[in-house]
Formats: C-alpha cells, sequence, structure tokens
C-alpha cells in the first residue's frame, strides 16, 4: 500500500507539472532552513515556485507526462523551480542567490525550458537574457524607428516648401 503523504505529493506534483513546459533542476544541499526560505521568497517574487519533493516522486509524474531524460539529474537532494510565463526572472534569482551564497547553492542541475530539455549551463545563460518587459520595449523601439524617419521623410518637402515660400516673402519686403 502507498504511503497517503507520498500520494498526496504525486498529486499534487501531477497539477504543478501538468501546464509547466518550463522548469529547472536544481541542488539546494547545503542550505539552511532559512536560506532556503529566502531563496524561495525571492523566486517567488520573481514569478517562480520551488518545490522540493523525492526524485522518485519527481520521475514518476515526469514518466507519467511523457517527460524523458531526467534519470541522471534526479540524483542527491532535488528541488523543481517551477516558472511562468518568463524564465528570466526566476533564473537569474536563482543565479543572484547563489552568487550570494558562500557555497554557489543553489547548483543548476538540467531542467526543461519551452518544452526542450535543458542542462544545467542554460539556466546562467537564461539568467543572462534581458527580461521580458525589456526585451518588449527594444522590439517597440526597433519598430518605431522607421516609422519616426518616415514621418521625418514625409515632412521634408512641406517644410522646405514653407522654408522657401518664407524666404521669398522676405526677399519681396525687402525688394520694396
Amino acid at each position: 500500500m502507498a504511503n497517503p503523504r507520498n500520494e498526496r505529493s504525486v498529486a499534487e506534483l501531477r497539477e504543478l507539472l501538468a501546464d509547466a513546459s518550463t522548469f529547472f533542476v536544481v541542488d539546494y544541499q547545503g542550505l539552511s532552513a532559512g536560506d532556503l526560505t529566502k531563496l524561495r521568497a525571492a523566486v517567488r517574487e520573481a514569478g517562480g515556485r520551488i518545490l522540493v519533493a523525492k526524485n522518485t516522486l519527481i520521475h514518476v509524474v515526469l514518466k507519467e507526462q511523457g517527460i524523458e531524460g531526467f534519470e541522471e539529474t534526479l540524483t542527491g537532494p532535488t528541488a523543481l523551480v517551477l516558472i511562468g510565463d518568463d524564465p528570466v526572472a526566476p533564473a537569474k534569482a536563482l543565479r543572484d542567490f547563489a552568487k550570494d551564497h558562500a557555497k554557489d547553492l543553489p547548483r543548476a542541475k538540467g531542467g526543461m525550458l519551452q518544452g526542450g530539455l535543458v542542462d544545467g549551463a542554460a539556466l546562467g545563460r537564461i539568467a543572462d537574457l534581458p527580461s521580458r518587459p525589456e526585451l518588449l520595449s527594444r522590439l517597440v523601439g526597433v519598430l518605431e524607428a522607421p516609422l519616426t524617419q518616415l514621418v521625418g521623410v514625409l515632412e521634408g518637402p512641406q517644410r522646405d516648401l514653407v522654408s522657401v515660400m518664407h524666404n521669398y516673402s522676405e526677399k519681396q519686403k525687402e525688394g520694396n
């Protein structure tokens, strides 16, 4: 007979991983309970969630969902970092926390990004990317520049005509 606590954990994992196309697997061994609480708060503020569960339970749920390739990743103490829409902010929160921690923890083991498997180094590369709002503002700037130039080009002939007419009028006044 299965342990009721494990059944609850599996049910919770199923629910949380059902919609998750992006998550990271991190090693947290060596973090104190206080540090783990601070890490959870930082990741939650960045739009993610940290979930600590047994590797066997995580593996069972991933296998049920057809996700393979985590056999080697799910060893030792493991925490799942579930990501919302923007993977950059939680990745930065994890990296920044590890930089400030004496043992460089948490340490990325791997994960899934938009449905594809990634290695532990991918977390650092993702953390180096600009955030979603910054990317959107850059996109708006890129789209706006040609339109601004077009407006300038279209205004040019009218501006030049007004300038020529003004100069002609001034010349006529001087001549009289």
